[in-house]
C-alpha cells in the first residue's frame, strides 16, 4: 500500500486515517522515523524500542541493501509500477 501526502510549511505530514487505524496510531502517540538511505520508514513507536530494534537482526550492509530492495519492490508493486 502506497499513499501520498504533502508536507506543510511547518514540515508536518498527515498519516491517512486508514493507516492510523490499521496500526493503532492515535493522537499523541509517538512514531519513529528511520532513514535507510534512499527511503524514510515511519514506524509506530513500540513500548520497548530497544527490544524491537534488536529483533531486526541487521548485521551487515548487505542486510540493509536487501531491506531497501524489498521496500522498493513493495512500493513499486503497490503503486502499479509507476
Amino acid at each position: 500500500m502506497v499513499r501520498e501526502g504533502k508536507v506543510t510549511r511547518q514540515g508536518q505530514i498527515t498519516l491517512p486515517k486508514e493507516l492510523r487505524e490499521r496500526h493503532s496510531i492515535n493522537e499523541g502517540d509517538t512514531i519513529s522515523y528511520a532513514d535507510v538511505g534512499d527511503y524514510i520508514i515511519i514506524l509506530p513507536r513500540p513500548k520497548d524500542a530497544v527490544k524491537m530494534l534488536l529483533s531486526l537482526k541487521i548485521k551487515t550492509p548487505d542486510s540493509i541493501k536487501k531491506i531497501k530492495q524489498q521496500i522498493h519492490k513493495t512500493a513499486m508493486a503497490s503503486s502499479g509500477g509507476v
